[in-house]
């Protein structure tokens, strides 16, 4: 089945006018809250019912904007900008900071995700993505593109410092510096996770530091 996420009625192409009752911005953030929490605690064995009895509205009203769960975890996994939503956003450079200290929070931020709900209920996507072309699509769109994005956003920083090589290329940087966390996260009794993840960074970055820097 399609998973696109929460429908937005401004990409449809079409003017037609919307029948029936309006859809209540309450009864959404209350779904939203009620699965970020859900999500939390139960991870992606939460079900629809739970959420529905959570938010305090009828699952016919969470079908009506999510067509599955699997659409509702990724709205919760991008994130929802929601007072109280518990997905931690990836880690923004610092402009005081050095690049090298900008790729350690970086890393950082990746591992300790990895360990979390959102870190568990995104590979549970991708997974999913496998076998949903649409839900790929998707994730590619509005996760891993604007992680790409802010990762670029170090790189550019520290090329503009003069800290960082100016010929560098940022995909297969971001694949060298992602490659050991998701290594981490399939392999979790692999004696890295005993590292506290601030030392993991460390240990990642500084390997990969004397083929970056300027």
């Amino acid at each position: 089945m399609a998973c696109e996420g929460r429908s937005d009625p401004g990409e449809t192409g079409t003017a037609t006018k919307r029948r029936g009752r309006p859809r209540s911005s309450g009864a959404e953030r209350a779904i939203l809250l009620a699965g970020g929490r859900l999500l939390a605690e139960r991870g992606v064995r939460m079900s629809m019912e739970a959420v529905a009895v959570a938010a305090r509205v009828s699952k016919a009203t969470i079908y009506r904007r999510w067509p599955s769960k699997d659409a509702l975890i990724l709205d919760l996994v991008a994130g929802t900008e929601e007072p109280g939503e518990p997905v931690r956003p990836d880690a923004q450079p610092s402009a005081s900071a050095d690049a090298r200290s900008n790729l350690v929070a970086w890393v950082r931020s990746a591992i300790e995700a990895g360990d979390s709900p959102r870190g568990a209920a995104l590979r549970h996507l991708v997974r999913r993505a496998a076998e949903d072309p649409a839900l790929a699509a998707t994730l590619r769109r509005r996760i891993l593109g604007r992680h790409r994005d802010r990762f670029a956003d170090i790189v550019e920083q520290g090329v503009r410092a003069g800290e960082m090589r100016r010929d560098l290329d940022v995909a297969v940087l971001l694949d060298m510096v992602n490659g050991p966390v998701l290594y981490r996260c399939l392999l979790d009794s692999s004696e890295s996770t005993t590292r506290e993840p601030s030392e993991q960074a460390r240990v990642i970055v500084d390997m990969i530091w004397p083929g970056i820097r300027a």
